[in-house]
């Protein structure tokens, strides 16, 4: 039996209904199959989506003009990703590596991406009609993307989407005359490639060829663009068939509308090695449209159904399932689980299996780094534990002292080095062992030492960093580091704090291993280490942090990095009187209503760089629900609550963005705080894997569901500020699924 729509709605009503309503309303039937109500308690609302479905996690519709600085959403399958142009139908940086197609060809005065299936209406770019033309409507789903126009009295609606297993793209465009009177049209559309295939390592952007061979197909309403230094082809064309061609590359289709009447066109991209394969797979498409349209609604659907159930077919692990009247509790919960969703590759091109990108939408669609992993690394352990192990094997084979990331084409790691590397391998590797109990998994040979012993000599090496001698590492540059603070270079506390609860989660291990001895002189280590973090790097009085240089001077930089690091990784080292002045240092300069600043607006390197992930404009979307995780430590846990649940509304933009601005620099989006665009100065991608550290803050801050090494799963629990009848259910920890709420953590 084919289900048409697994949500239960109409292709047409998805986009138009208000996805608030649907929530408020209790529309998804079989979450409230899954749940007893009656066992939450007296109350006449509803509990909200358990697992989420497919509208339940769209974004509000989001309108924008041309002129805005936005970021246009991205959709993906599991093997690749494309974004949307700030149009109704464009699309670019369509990557499957090793494929690419609209990347930045390397020329002289390069346009940087290209687009392709932009629509001429009678001769003239969309676009270049007067508003309301230039405004887009947007709503992503984990399955697609609706853009809505209206320009010069028709209406156009797009729904696009990336069927899935294959290198395609496809897209439904609905042309509507709303009129009293008839029209013929013509619409034009713009079809670019530049395709090719780099087998190679892949690293910032999609690559490009600017001369592809391009060859007309009219018969089959499609035009060939073939790699000349490759082997690569792309394959574009319509249906209905374009009535011509055009200027070599534009695709012209005739048409007559009445009254009310609508047109219904169907686009699509194949890419392939070779010309053959790629018309095949576009025939196929275009001739079962609808039919992959649907099942790429089932499939997602399912995914999203396999993601919270224990045993199921397409993750290693899964997420608990979150049972919860609260509407803030449910978005912070599930828009972080859409930046995981998002971020899956499961790509037969991935030379270490399934696995997870760092950033998507348009930049590095093939990296992995460590860094943004560690941030989430909790619900990757839970979601799919093989995947991360996976990582933090590559990690430990590869030189990660000098590169930041590695790439599923080659396999191997790329770029510059990131000071952070060390903490955030032993992170990953603490969070697998924690939920997954794989302790002798510590005793494979990892190339040509045990997996303990890679972990020991990570939590070390900062030793040979210590370039002067005074007990600290020295962290290089600004390239190393934050990369857009000038000031926070070389002995730098939030880095060195890491090393301190390093140290002490290998002691941890080698207690266990027998070790006792050395188990001991780490603990020791890690203690002294500290206390020079406090003593030389802590500024007195002011709750912030400096960074020492190589001649002896300090820099005072107001960063959150300092601030939710050492809470994070020292907090038992800090004194009462430290804890309450980077509290007040939070509250008094970084806090925004809606979101944060990374740097305070009184540091004095503020105007240095205004990249919002680390500036004093916004930031990352890991550094607030870290910073909160710290905040509950130290503050009521009520005041925090009010802050987090606004946190909240950013989701309501699609998936985490890799920054967000504070309110004061952007006002809100649909009760959010904006989502960076990717243009210049901010170049800042659409979603990034480090928005999953939301789940992870609903686990174990708000649950406050601890999952220690050895001793169980300890409980401080928070979530009576959302709900008090708020639960998770097949919570896994070691080989247990667990329930937890307020009243403690029992097994299923």
């Amino acid at each position: 039996m084919t289900i048409r729509n697994p949500t239960g709605f109409s292709r047409r009503s998805l986009t138009a209904f208000n996805r608030r309503s649907f929530l408020k309303a209790g529309a998804a039937t079989t979450a409230l199959q899954m749940i007893d109500q009656s066992k939450l308690g007296a109350s006449n609302k509803s509990v909200l989506p358990c697992p989420p479905t497919l509208s339940s996690l769209a974004s509000d519709p989001i309108t924008h003009l041309f002129r805005d600085l936005y970021s246009a959403p991205a959709t993906q399958n599991e093997w690749g990703y494309l974004k949307a142009t700030k149009s109704v139908s464009g699309m670019t940086a369509i990557s499957f590596p090793p494929y690419a197609c609209c990347g930045v060809p390397q020329t002289a005065f390069s346009p940087g991406y290209l687009a392709t299936c932009e629509i001429f209406l009678n001769g003239r770019m969309l676009m270049g009609y007067p508003p309301p033309a230039t405004q887009v409507t947007y709503t992503w789903y984990p399955h697609r993307i609706v853009r809505e126009t209206l320009a010069d009295g028709l209406e156009f609606t797009t729904h696009t989407f990336m069927p899935s297993r294959l290198r395609a793209a496809a897209q439904s465009i609905v042309v509507r005359n709303p009129g009293s009177g008839s029209r013929t049209i013509t619409l034009g559309f713009d079809l670019r490639a530049g395709v090719t295939k780099k087998t190679d390592a892949w690293f910032v952007n999609s690559p490009a060829e600017i001369d592809n061979r391009i060859t007309a197909m009219l018969s089959r309403g499609c035009l060939s663009f073939e790699s000349q230094h490759s082997r690569a082809v792309s394959v574009q064309g319509l249906l209905p068939k374009p009535n011509r061609v055009e200027d070599l590359r534009m695709l012209a289709l005739d048409f007559s509308l009445g009254p009310g009447e609508s047109r219904e066109v169907h686009y699509v991209n194949a890419i392939a090695e070779d010309t053959a394969a790629a018309l095949a797979s576009y025939d196929h498409l275009q001739a079962n449209f609808a039919a992959i349209q649907d099942q790429n609604e089932e499939v997602v659907a399912g995914l999203l159904r396999s993601a919270f159930t224990p045993g199921n077919s397409e993750f290693s692990g899964h997420l608990p399932q979150l049972i919860t009247q609260d509407e803030s509790l449910w978005k912070l919960y599930h828009a972080g689980f859409t930046n995981l969703l998002f971020a899956r590759r499961s790509s037969p091109d991935s030379v270490y299996g399934n696995t997870y990108l760092t950033l998507g939408g348009r930049v590095l669609p093939s990296l992995s780094f460590p860094w943004d992993t560690s941030l989430t690394s909790l619900s990757l352990a839970l979601l799919d534990p093989d995947a991360l192990r996976r990582l933090i094997e590559l990690w430990l084979l590869e030189d990660m002292h000098a590169h930041l990331a590695t790439d599923y084409v080659s396999g191997h790691a790329i770029g510059p080095w990131y000071a952070v590397n060390d903490m955030a391998i032993l992170r990953c590797a603490e969070n697998y062992l924690r939920v997954t109990g794989d302790f002798a998994w510590l005793q494979k040979p990892i190339g040509e030492k045990k997996c303990l012993e890679h972990l020991t000599a990570h939590a070390l090496y900062w030793k040979t960093l210590d370039k002067q001698g005074r007990g600290l590492a020295d962290y290089g540059q600004m390239d190393n580091l934050l990369e857009v603070i000038s000031t926070y270079v070389h002995e730098v506390a939030g880095m060195n704090a890491g090393n301190v609860s390093s140290m002490r989660f290998v002691a941890a291990l080698l207690d266990r291993a027998g070790d006792s001895m050395r188990a001991g002189q780490l603990r020791s280590e890690a203690r002294d280490l500290a206390n020079r973090i406090n003593q030389l790097l802590y500024v007195p009085g002011k709750g912030y942090w400096k960074a020492r240089q190589p001649d002896g001077s300090f820099n005072e930089v107001r960063h959150c990095y300092d601030l939710l690091a050492v809470l994070d990784n020292m907090f038992e080292d800090l004194s009462d009187r430290q804890k309450k002045e980077m509290s007040h240092f939070f509250w008094s300069e970084l806090h925004g209503a809606a979101w944060m600043q990374s740097l305070s607006s009184s540091d004095v390197d503020a105007t240095w760089n205004i990249r919002p992930d680390h500036s004093s404009i916004g930031a990352y979307p890991a550094w607030p629900p870290m910073t909160a995780k710290g905040l509950y430590k130290i503050d009521p846990s009520k005041n925090v609550t009010s802050w987090v649940k606004q946190l909240a509304r950013a989701g309501n933009q699609g998936p985490f963005g890799q920054a967000h601005f504070i309110e004061t620099i952007f006002p809100r989006e649909k009760g959010g705080a904006y989502k960076s665009p990717d243009d210049a100065p901010y170049l800042n991608d659409w979603s990034c894997l480090s928005g999953g550290s939301f789940v992870d803050l609903v686990i174990n801050s708000i649950f406050g569901a601890d999952l220690t090494l050895y001793d169980g799963i300890k409980l401080t629990s928070r979530v009576t500020d959302f709900d008090a009848g708020a639960k998770l259910t097949n919570l896994n920890y070691q080989g247990q699924n667990h329930t937890v709420s307020r009243e403690g953590a029992h097994r299923v």
